[in-house]
């Protein structure tokens, strides 16, 4: 199901967005990694393998199924807007679903990096490029907490 976008097709379709996901992620992974909200390293097989199972299943769940029935609820009172409200709930679910296995502080940052899954779900109209988007994050967050690890 294609989700409503305030963007043509043809912006949408253009590699800006793409491009700025994928030179903002690193800083953003290692910025938060730096500040404790990293990954545990214990054993990277084990872990690597769990990371891009659950980026997945959450992307499946998320933006797969979620987002676009609030979509089509959404689309009946507002408007097409840059930040949905559709995108908008899903992130703020999204977060709180963070609050099982980690902090507030980690939820928190969860939601504007959620917000950016949602936009990649909207512009594209397919959840594989959110679910890529989602493993390359959580992957690049998993590395920078191992060296940061390694050298302190």
């Amino acid at each position: 199901m294609r989700l409503p976008s305030a963007l043509p097709r043809t912006l949408a379709s253009t590699p800006v967005f793409w491009w700025a996901c994928a030179l903002s992620a690193p800083p953003i992974a290692f910025a938060a990694a730096a500040a404790g909200l990293g990954m545990a390293t214990p054993d990277p097989p084990r872990d690597i393998a769990t990371i891009a199972l659950w980026s997945i299943a959450e992307e499946i769940v998320f933006r797969g199924a979620l987002q676009p029935v609030l979509a089509q609820a959404f689309a009946r009172r507002f408007p097409v807007a840059l930040l949905t409200p559709a995108n908008l709930v899903t992130s703020i679910v999204f977060a709180a679903f963070h609050l099982w296995r980690h902090s507030i502080a980690a939820a928190l940052a969860v939601f504007p990096v959620s917000i950016v899954f949602g936009r990649a779900r909207e512009l594209s109209g397919r959840v594989w490029p959110a679910a890529v988007l989602h493993v390359v994050f959580n992957l690049l967050l998993y590395a920078a907490s191992a060296l940061l690890a390694s050298v302190r």
